[in-house]
């Protein structure tokens, strides 16, 4: 049976997922607002660059709340223990074992973050399979193992490392029941309503749905 989770986005790559009183945030970075690091249980970070990781956020939050935790790709836990944090605190994920983070299930599924240019070092990349059910792919379009039902997608638009007909074809390849646009945070209002005229193709099947910033949904 599916937990109800309520889900915040907090604009960018930046998401919470709240349990009851247990908290979830993926991809903490330096665009996201106060709020992303507030009463945090639990960090999922899918690679260590700054959109995604905020290391001096990320480490306060830690060091003032010793029960929390972050689960990360080594590049970023290194980041994070040079900032001060707590091994203790640190899981670095290498494997695809599923663990438990804020009373929820979660999936790691490794990968290479996508290609931004080849003269550019190469990163890796954790895509996270919340609850078998939502999926925050990082900054790439991974295969899926085993092709789970996928009922929430949140997904990249914008990026350096991409193009719309990328994300248009990840959601064929999915089949999500709704679609959320995230990553677009190097756009103006201008770009993200271009970006939703599209949602009619982008969707596919399912539903094309932009989260207003800082206000709960329960999927």
């Amino acid at each position: 049976m599916n937990t109800p989770l309520a889900v915040t986005s907090y604009g960018h790559a930046t998401v919470k997922l709240e349990n009851h009183d247990l908290a979830l945030v993926i991809d903490p970075g330096t665009i996201a607002p106060p709020a992303a690091f507030e009463r945090v249980t639990a960090f999922l970070v899918t690679h260590e660059h700054d959109d995604h990781l905020d290391v001096d956020r990320v480490a306060e939050a830690l060091s003032a709340n010793t029960a929390a935790h972050a689960w990360t790709p080594e590049s970023a836990a290194q980041r994070l223990i040079r900032a001060g944090v707590d091994e203790r605190q640190i899981t670095i994920i290498s494997s695809e074992s599923e663990f438990d983070a804020a009373g929820i299930a979660v999936q790691p599924i490794l990968g290479r973050h996508a290609t931004i240019h080849p003269k550019l070092p190469e990163s890796p990349n954790i895509a996270y399979l919340i609850d078998h059910r939502i999926l925050h792919p990082g900054d790439a379009f991974p295969p899926l193992p085993g092709n789970p039902d996928i009922d929430v997608l949140f997904l990249p638009v914008s990026g350096p490392w991409m193009r719309i007909s990328d994300a248009i074809d990840y959601v064929a390849a999915t089949h999500p029941e709704i679609v959320i646009p995230i990553h677009d945070g190097d756009l103006n209002d201008i770009g993200r309503t271009l970006t939703d005229q599209l949602g009619p193709l982008i969707e596919g099947d399912g539903r094309y749905q932009r989260l207003r910033t800082g206000e709960p949904i329960v999927f």
